[in-house]
């Protein structure tokens, strides 16, 4: 080791603190927000008690989230990321045979965006109780099925706006949607007792499938 590794090594490390000190701000911050408007209702709770409540400024919560729904919607980046990822390592795999595995392995490890618990269904009745958030909730499905769509053409070297990729990425995000609230209602059903993902990975089957059909003939279900 020389003299600029040397160098380099306290830098390092004081980096990787301060970027872990700013993930657990942003999730003390997201986490006593969620459990404010869990208590209040979302459109009952402003910023600034948000920030008293978690010790921080109105300023650096802001810092931290763009708007008032990112502090409950602060993980809607996942599910992208985790797409590109697996198309990336998805080998000689068809691209929607490659997602529909990643949705079949997310259930298996009860990822949380796939897990459906009692207090899954609470965050949700948040949401719904708030017209801010229902509208949020609208725009985060528009973006997600724009992106995935982007991201599926730039898979397969496809021009961004031929009408086969906006009809897949349509039905991937609708199904999911579908699905989703599905679960919803048999939790709620449920009344606290644990369900099966059983109807929701049928559900997401059926959609794949449907969207296999619409793409048939083209790289997005065959093999490269």
């Amino acid at each position: 080791m020389d003299d600029a590794d040397l160098g380099r090594a306290p830098t390092a490390r004081a980096d990787g603190l301060r970027e872990r000190k700013k993930r657990a701000t942003r999730q003390l911050i997201s986490d006593v927000a969620t459990a404010l408007f869990s208590e209040r209702g979302f459109d009952h709770v402003t910023v600034d008690e948000v920030a008293v409540a978690a010790n921080v400024s109105k300023m650096t919560v802001f810092n931290y989230f763009a708007r008032k729904e990112d502090l409950l919607f602060d993980r809607s980046d996942e599910p992208l990321e985790l797409v590109r990822e697996r198309l990336a390592a998805r080998g000689n795999q068809a691209p929607l045979t490659a997602l529909r595995a990643l949705v079949h392995e997310l259930v298996e490890a009860r990822h949380q965006l796939v897990r459906m618990t009692p207090l899954v269904a609470e965050f949700w009745d948040v949401v719904a109780a708030s017209p801010a958030l229902r509208a949020h909730t609208r725009r985060l499905a528009a973006e997600l099925e724009r992106d995935l769509g982007r991201l599926l053409a730039e898979t397969v070297g496809a021009p961004l706006g031929e009408p086969i990729v906006q009809l897949v990425a349509a039905l991937l995000v609708g199904t999911w949607r579908v699905a989703v609230r599905e679960a919803l209602r048999r939790q709620r059903a449920a009344r606290g007792r644990a369900v099966t993902p059983d109807a929701f990975v049928a559900l997401l089957d059926r959609g794949f499938a449907a969207a296999r059909i619409a793409a048939r003939g083209t790289a997005y279900a065959s093999t490269r």
